[in-house]
């Protein structure tokens, strides 16, 4: 198996595409040390509220209310549910209805 992390986090799990006798040939190949284990901690990541207070996530459309419009929310991924802060305060709680994983992390401003 091969293990891809980003030095403490497991991205991802692929099979080994050598055989055995291929990678004995290896120069300098050495097993590898204990496998990166998943991050405990729930994920985070930063969202931009649009203009008529909707942020997406995985694929998902959430109402945050027109109030927030402009503003980066905070989105944390946990207990199988989606809890959006601003500014410390709790603003919505809901459940996440794809199974697609999370792939942007942080919130980039809009070009003027």
């Amino acid at each position: 198996m091969l293990h891809l992390s980003d030095g403490s986090t497991l991205l991802r799990t692929l099979p080994n595409p050598l055989t055995e006798d291929e990678a004995a040939r290896l120069r300098d190949a050495r097993p590898a040390g204990p496998a990166p284990r998943p991050s405990t901690e729930p994920v985070r990541v930063q969202r931009r509220v649009s203009s008529r207070g909707w942020i997406a996530i995985a694929g998902q459309r959430i109402g945050v209310g027109i109030g927030h419009a402009g503003a980066t929310v905070t989105v944390e991924a946990a207990d199988g549910t989606l809890r959006i802060a601003h500014a410390g305060q709790v603003v919505a709680e809901v459940a996440p209805t794809t199974t697609k994983p999370i792939a942007r992390f942080k919130v980039r401003k809009p070009q003027r």
